[in-house]
């Protein structure tokens, strides 16, 4: 190893360590004295993108590149710094010349996969995360991915979701020989530890969904003992903190040094809010607690035996239904979860249809929700209702390609861009929740419809129209809107959507009147923590009687 490479090397280690102003100055150290050094250059703009300072990031790995154009690591790099920045054209092409210089690089078909899901090609993105786990079966994050697009395939059913989370499970389950053996007293004359389990929690919305919980927790009965972690290794919120009798940051921590930790704390009950993503499920595999129940922020079953039940309602998992999509025990309550309000937000206004003379529908999900079948839909719907305009808007649509993309795919159905209304990024949470001022109907996605967006428009007086699919995912809106006494916005096929967004156009009072009642009604139901919390307690005091009679 000649100098150079040993001082560049002492650099990335107090990169890795995250000590980035360290790493920088030795770089360029190094460049002072070899001034066209590839990889110092790269590095500088790896220091840059872990910044989020993406131009600049840009611009060094650009600059490695054109010295030396056939290293596989500077396109990997440039295409992870695109897909970060919302660059995904970009990003697919640099992935695949990665993929090209290094075949048996699995990171290359896997950020080309994010990209082809962030474009919305649910089917593309899946065949090659395949291919990514054919090069790395083991990778945890590939296989999270993967498994989260699984849910948005238009065409699969329940089974064929349970079947490939099983495939994960067992080969996560063929690793953990050692059953753990637990010290909490069996009895049930006495207060409760429950745990939750709250990794990386500034990067998705579970917290949303779980603080109204938290607050209201009757902490007589319970003892609420939270462990999580924040992504970008900051402290954890003291607001999140309060929310528990106990605290444990994880950063750093192994799912197994997890459980062996929750299991030191005798956690009665383990709550995992955020299955969502696989990579956040290897805790439930190492048994933590004698009681392991996913719920909150879920998509499908875990795929995992050791966790006991999956928190649902009636009309997500219907009684009778098929349950043997789940490793898991279903617990119906009157509703999956509850959101976070926002009472400074003033009472929604006038119908925005009153103002436009037209009306306007519109959708705030992801866009690898809007395929191609949804897209001939709404187009649709917007060929019936004349005049109609449709609002979409997600931080996809600051990029222009991901507009053009959305515009063609509605021209060749007849529907002119006149009649496309787009909106990116809105950092801040209360101007991005007064946008639905501007929006009459919201239409629900499929076959994987809308969560957080779905509270936040109801929230907002917007009515949403649905169609109840078979898969969990597909059900939550309709969920919603039953419980909200609305069925008659719940449908049942795609022709009876269209119809039904037709009708519903027809009577601007019972619009105005929805609107200005939607969120008194859905704060009985389901922003309604109080009782949601009541039904779960239960819930937990009987699964836990049901353990110890055993």
């Amino acid at each position: 190893m000649s100098d150079i490479e040993h001082i560049i090397e002492t650099a990335l280690s107090y990169q890795r360590a995250g000590k980035l102003a360290e790493a920088e100055l030795i770089y360029k150290r190094v460049l002072e004295i070899e001034p066209k050094h590839p990889d110092a250059i790269h590095l500088l703009g790896m220091v840059a993108f872990a910044r989020k300072n993406y131009g600049e990031a840009v611009r060094f790995v650009n600059e490695a590149i054109l010295l030396n154009p056939k290293e596989a690591d500077y396109h990997l790099n440039l295409s992870s710094i695109y897909l970060a920045s919302n660059q995904h054209a970009l990003a697919k092409s640099h992935a695949k010349i990665a993929a090209r210089l290094n075949p048996i690089m699995s990171e290359a078909p896997y950020n080309l996969g994010n990209a082809l899901f962030a474009e919305g090609n649910i089917e593309d993105s899946i065949s090659v995360y395949q291919r990514a786990l054919d090069l790395d079966p083991n990778n945890q994050s590939i296989w999270s991915n993967y498994l989260f697009a699984y849910n948005f395939l238009k065409k699969t059913t329940s089974k064929e979701i349970f079947k490939i989370n099983r495939e994960w499970g067992l080969l996560l389950e063929d690793k953990i020989k050692k059953e753990p053996q637990f010290t909490c007293p069996q009895s049930t004359r006495r207060r409760l530890k429950i745990g939750y389990y709250l990794p990386e929690l500034d990067t998705h919305v579970t917290i949303r969904y779980l603080s109204p919980v938290l607050a209201i927790h009757n902490k007589i009965k319970f003892e609420v003992i939270g462990y999580g972690n924040m992504a970008d290794n900051k402290p954890t919120p003291p607001e999140i903190i309060e929310l528990f009798n106990q605290w444990t940051d994880i950063n750093g921590f192994s799912a197994e040094e997890i459980a062996k930790e929750m299991r030191g704390d005798q956690i009665d009950i383990l709550l995992h809010p955020c299955t969502f993503k696989s990579r956040y499920r290897g805790i439930l595999a190492y048994r933590a607690a004698p009681i392991q129940i996913a719920c909150t922020n879920l998509v499908s079953t875990t795929g995992l035996v050791a966790t006991d039940y999956l928190i649902t309602d009636e009309f997500i998992s219907p009684v009778n239904s098929d349950e043997s999509i789940y490793t898991e025990k279903l617990i119906r309550l009157s509703s999956f979860n509850t959101y976070k309000q926002f009472p400074e937000l003033k009472r929604p206004g006038r119908l925005p249809a009153e103002e436009n003379g037209f009306i306007t529908f519109g959708s705030f999900n992801n866009v690898a929700k809007i395929n191609s079948e949804v897209i001939i839909t709404w187009a649709e719907i917007l060929r019936r209702v004349g005049n109609s305009r449709i609002f979409l808007k997600h931080r996809s649509f600051d990029a222009a390609d991901h507009r053009i993309h959305i515009i063609d795919a509605f021209s060749r159905t007849g529907i002119t861009p006149d009649r496309l209304v787009f909106e990116g990024f809105t950092p801040n949470r209360i101007d991005y929740l007064r946008v639905y001022d501007q929006i009459d109907i919201a239409l629900d996605p499929f076959p994987f419809g809308g969560g957080t967006v779905s509270y936040e428009a109801l929230w907002m007086g917007v009515p949403i129209l649905t169609i109840a699919g078979q898969k969990f995912m597909g059900r939550l809106t309709g969920s919603l809107m039953c419980q909200l006494g609305l069925s008659d916005w719940v449908t049942e096929s795609k022709d009876q959507y269209i119809s039904t967004a037709k009708s519903m156009v027809n009577d601007l009072s019972n619009l105005w009147d929805l609107r200005q009642h939607l969120r008194i009604n859905a704060q009985n139901t389901i922003f309604n923590a109080k009782k949601h919390v009541l039904e779960l307690e239960m819930a937990l005091e009987s699964v836990w009687v049901n353990y110890i009679d055993q």
